[in-house]
């Protein structure tokens, strides 16, 4: 049995930790109980917000409350639903460092390594994708397997290009939007992130795979026009 421990945030939401010494148990748990939520809608409950081992659930506060939502979260937790999301893969082609990577000589000074290295070590391994985060349903990813946490920018940036491939902490961000950050900025893809066309914006969800390919600026252009959603590949 899985427990979690639910909180109050406020009168009209709760926030969901999963208790369980294993990380990844307890962002699977997390996403189990978005998507059984999502199943088994239940009068009064907006929706839910899932991220690496919690979620915040929102609610009308006059049809249920926290007490009423504690057991049906626990089942759920130890339920789980019939939909199986079968992963997707993206290879997704990266420039870095100069300009479309401003950051990528910090973070290798910072680790002691060439700026090669940090880039080996970014596109080394695949990547998961645990959450969708802010602005605009941001790709966030497991981080590279660096030897310490990434700091911030002291002073974040105002605006950042669409399609930037960040780092921070001991986690990755690909965003799809221009928006203002404060993560270390290393490298770009000229693929198109977001589709405005497409029902869904975005094409990948929690438990797709994501694997960085470092291409020369040369090779930009081939991908003009390309959006992220032509390169899925099934798992």
């Amino acid at each position: 049995m899985i427990d979690v421990q639910v909180a109050p945030c406020g009168e009209a939401a709760i926030r969901v930790t999963v208790l369980h010494t294993d990380a990844h148990e307890r962002w699977r748990t997390a996403h189990t109980i978005a998507e059984w939520l999502d199943a088994n809608p239940i009068p009064g409950v907006f929706g839910s917000v899932p991220t690496y081992d919690s979620l915040l659930i929102e609610f009308d506060a006059v049809r249920v409350n926290a007490d009423t939502l504690s057991p049906v979260i626990r089942l759920a937790a130890n339920t789980g639903t019939d939909d199986a999301h079968r992963p997707k893969k993206f290879v997704l082609p990266v420039v870095y460092g100069g300009h479309y990577g401003p950051d990528l000589r910090f973070v290798a000074e910072y680790l002691g390594i060439a700026d090669q290295k940090v880039v080996e070590l970014h596109t080394k391994e695949e990547r998961t994708v645990r959450c969708l985060g802010g602005p605009a349903a941001s790709c966030m990813i497991d981080g590279p397997p660096f030897t310490k946490p990434i700091p911030r920018l002291p002073d974040p940036r105002l605006q950042v290009a669409p399609n930037a491939i960040s780092v921070a902490g001991a986690q990755g961000v690909i965003g799809p939007v221009k928006a203002p950050s404060g993560w270390r900025l290393i490298g770009l893809t000229p693929v198109e992130i977001m589709d405005l066309r497409s029902e869904r914006l975005v094409p990948y969800r929690p438990g797709d795979i994501v694997q960085f390919e470092s291409i020369p600026e040369s090779a930009w252009q081939d991908y003009a026009g390309v959006y992220l959603h032509e390169l899925a590949e099934l798992c």
